[in-house]
């Protein structure tokens, strides 16, 4: 076996042996998030206001207001704040209110804020609950005692916070490819222990579902502390737990879901703005994100590159039967990750089988934002607005509003 082929094949081993590894460490870090249970008897002397931001969510608003006003053993008012939404939004609203929902129309976005933190801080404005949960617009409650059970849970367990994970739902065929990859990566990356331990700056929330002590909000500011994030949802985490309050990520994908659609496009940009934000936060710290992205790239192309790249390399460097096998190992050991998240999320594992595509996506989505960094600028775009990033001195501008 010449040498370079002999490197190949250690190379491949090394590589797939990482993804066995990596998909141990994310299904160990998975079943380490504890659940919500359904104990208490709930109180109605604790108020709590719900808040929906919505923007262009009129397909999925009315299921989402019709599972909150089912819920039980809470008082609770239900506030839907409509960020100018141009697809009939206030229309759905509008059957609602005689159920006591109110709709609150904000003032345009102003300078320095992102469309959904306004949304979230005028809703806080007009509510007077002692919780505030702020609530995606594309949710639906299965469970009638879920909100009762997160207060009951922040009551028994002195929390500032908590964030639920929900059960994503993935109707599109973009969705049911891209969802496995990212939730390996994400319980890899940002496991969720981390973000329930009060000694680690990790906190991970999930905007599907936040609820916060009135006091505790404005204690560190609310959303007017985190206008300018395109992540305010870990922004907030973050900034509650830096003030030490204290905050929880619990699982209750058993009780409600979210909706994880849209086209490759869509979820392309919205790594798009994962990836500037942290550029972002690199930036306002050190004044230099491109090194520190340059080498989550060089591990991206290694670890998401790799799977398939090494089967082609494979087919013109390999000529022993043993280094096609290991130079194939890779892509196998990817499959397989996949195969085993999608059982996870009960849909069926040959999606697996475009897992490549997934990793594509991820890894052009990084290494456009890896470029930006150089030229020191970047443009993203979100439920219709664009934004201009400053990825030198940290600064995010609304450029365009449609």
């Amino acid at each position: 076996m010449r040498a370079e082929e002999l490197a190949l094949a250690a190379f491949s081993l090394l590589v797939a042996i990482a993804w066995a590894g990596a998909l141990a460490l994310s299904l160990r870090n998975l079943g380490r998030v504890p659940k919500l249970t359904g104990s208490g008897d709930g109180s109605k002397s604790t108020t709590v206001s719900v808040i929906v931001p919505a923007r262009n969510e009129a397909s999925v608003l009315g299921k989402t207001l019709e599972s909150l006003l089912a819920q039980e053993g809470v008082a609770m008012e239900l506030i839907v704040v409509d960020d100018h939404s141009t697809d009939g939004t206030e229309r759905i609203v509008s059957r609602y209110l005689r159920s006591g929902v109110v709709y609150v129309l904000p003032p345009r976005t102003p300078e320095g804020w992102m469309g959904k933190t306004w949304a979230c801080h005028v809703g806080y404005l007009n509510s007077r609950g002692d919780w505030l949960v702020f609530l995606d617009a594309d949710v639906r409650l299965k469970d009638r005692r879920l909100l009762q059970n997160a207060l009951d849970a922040a009551s028994s367990e002195g929390l500032d916070a908590l964030s639920l994970i929900p059960r994503l739902s993935t109707r599109t065929l973009a969705s049911k490819v891209m969802l496995p990859a990212l939730l390996m990566l994400m319980y890899l990356l940002a496991p969720p222990s981390k973000s329930n331990d009060p000694r680690e700056r990790l906190a991970f929330f999930f905007g599907a579902f936040i609820a916060v002590r009135r006091e505790a909000y404005e204690s560190v500011g609310g959303h007017a502390a985190v206008r300018g994030e395109l992540l305010d949802d870990k922004a907030l985490g973050e900034l509650l737990k830096s003030k030490g309050r204290r905050t929880a990520l619990l699982d209750a994908s058993d009780r409600y879901e979210a909706e994880f659609a849209g086209g490759l496009r869509d979820h392309f940009g919205g790594l798009i703005r994962l990836f500037t934000q942290y550029a972002l936060d690199e930036a306002s710290r050190n004044g230099r994100p491109v090194g520190r992205l340059s080498k989550y790239l060089a591990g991206g192309l290694v670890f998401l590159g790799g799977p398939t790249a090494l089967p082609l390399m494979a087919v013109v460097l390999a000529s022993h039967p043993v280094t096609v096998g290991l130079c194939l190992s890779p892509i196998l050991a990817s499959l397989v990750a996949q195969a085993v998240y999608l059982r996870r999320i009960g849909e069926r594992a040959v999606y697996a089988l475009a897992a490549p595509v997934a990793h594509l996506v991820i890894l052009s989505a990084l290494i456009r934002v890896t470029a930006w960094t150089v030229r020191g600028k970047a443009r993203v775009e979100w439920h219709g607005r664009k934004y201009a990033a400053d990825l030198r001195r940290g600064g995010i501008r609304l450029e365009a509003d449609r």
